[in-house]
């Protein structure tokens, strides 16, 4: 036998045992039976409005995540978008390189440490961190993505009054005229989580499903925007003290007094319904999430994982200072508004009303735009169902939430790995 047969052949033998290796060191990290992971990031969705925090809005799916978890009443974000969404995945606040939303190699990611511990990972949704392909999600730890890359888009249609790239996986994708952003994320994700390989199926998976509802501009169908007709025609005080007594009634106190309110009765009967119209599609918009959510909820049922999965409901922050941008070619006459040519904020004047942010009367920039909703639906939360956290906590907290749960010990623990060390810690 010659010695280079031998030599190909022991070769071959080492790589074989390195591979069944790998794989069995992948296979014990995960204890049996390990948790689904579910992140559902809302984008400029202050608590205040949505029904388990005393909002006015119907979220019934939401509120049925808290009655089944715990919901968190003293919960923060990043001033930053990009921030929030770096310090969510990556569990460190210094995982941005100065400068840009690109992220640092050595701020790793959740995806990551869940994928190399044997998770299929997923992703749906707004990214913005970073817009180049090497800066993708897939080349952030995820399997399976679908992506817009940049801070904001259109909701509806294939418009571009803002620049936008979507990238499934790692190729731009155009996108069509009934295109709708909730609707579309949720599909996509649906479809990840559906793959017919059985391989992917045995594994568990973290999913993280990004919303940009209910982000400017404000856009949605004019069915569901008919939901919500005349609901905000008393104006903003009524709703003030609509949403203050609604919170007050299930146990949240948020310390606003005296705040200031615009008077609606000084309003022109046309700004009224001009006002009026922007919160009713505002309105559509978080109902809309809502109703996707169940989507995903169903999904879970039926494919007998929902008994399974953590699911994770946040805001990246409540508040936009945006106003209405003026393009050349849209139509904000009071009949669009919400139409995929009509590009409209929701305004300084409503955005006052945002109790999660205490309106006209923050007292530290540490509390300005980014007093967030929290909610965490788990099956290993035994006993805690229905429950309020009172205790402050970050977004900063949920990476080393996910890794406590499945007793996953992160990177930096080890002397010898470059990894930014986690500032968070687990909320259990």
């Amino acid at each position: 036998m010659s010695k280079i047969y031998i030599l190909k052949k022991n070769y071959l033998y080492l790589v074989s045992l390195l591979i069944l290796l790998t794989n069995c060191q992948e296979q014990s990290i995960l204890p049996p039976n390990s948790p689904n992971f579910l992140v559902i990031l809302a984008d400029d969705l202050d608590y205040s409005e949505i029904g388990c925090y005393g909002g006015e809005i119907p979220t019934p799916h939401i509120d049925q995540l808290a009655k089944e978890g715990v919901l968190y009443t003293n919960f923060y974000t990043a001033k930053e978008d990009a921030k929030t969404r770096a310090m969510l995945l990556t569990g460190t606040s210094q995982a941005l390189i100065p400068t840009t939303n690109e992220l640092q190699k050595e701020a790793l990611t959740i995806s990551q440490l869940l994928k190399q511990a044997g998770y299929r990972t997923l992703m749906s949704g707004k990214w913005n961190l970073g817009q180049n392909r090497v800066d993708a999600p897939v080349e952030n730890g995820f399997d399976q993505s679908f992506a817009l890359m940049e801070a904001q888009s259109n909701h509806l249609g294939n418009k571009r009054y803002f620049p936008a790239i979507f990238r499934a996986n790692n190729n731009i994708q155009e996108i069509s005229e009934d295109f709708y952003t909730t609707q579309y994320f949720t599909r996509q994700l649906l479809s990840f989580l559906s793959t017919n390989k059985k391989k992917q199926q045995r594994k568990p998976f973290f999913a993280y499903l990004s919303f940009t509802a209910p982000h400017y501009p404000l856009q949605a169908s004019e069915r569901a925007i008919q939901n919500f007709k005349g609901q905000y025609e008393e104006g903003y005080s009524a709703i003030y003290q609509e949403r203050l007594a609604n919170q007050l009634s299930v146990g949240i106190h948020v310390g606003i007094d005296n705040l200031a309110i615009p008077a609606w009765d000084n309003l022109t009967k046309e700004t009224q319904m001009y006002e009026a119209k922007k919160m009713e599609i505002y309105a559509a918009m978080v109902h809309e999430m809502d109703k996707y959510i169940g989507q995903i909820i169903d999904y879970l049922k039926i494919a007998k994982q929902y008994d399974n999965t953590v699911i994770i409901f946040l805001s990246d922050g409540g508040i936009t200072k945006m106003e209405a941008t003026q393009f050349t070619t849209i139509d904000n006459s009071l009949e669009n508004l919400g139409a995929a040519n009509s590009i409209v904020a929701l305004g300084t004047n409503w955005e006052s009303l945002k109790l999660g942010n205490k309106g006209n009367q923050i007292k530290t920039d540490f509390e300005n735009t980014i007093k967030a909703p929290l909610i965490i639906r788990s099956p290993l939360l035994i006993g805690q169902e229905g429950s309020r956290d009172k205790k402050q906590r970050t977004v900063l907290d949920i990476t080393p939430t996910i890794l406590k749960l499945i007793n996953l010990p992160h990177p930096s623990e080890n002397y010898f790995e470059e990894a930014l060390v986690l500032e968070g810690k687990s909320i259990f």
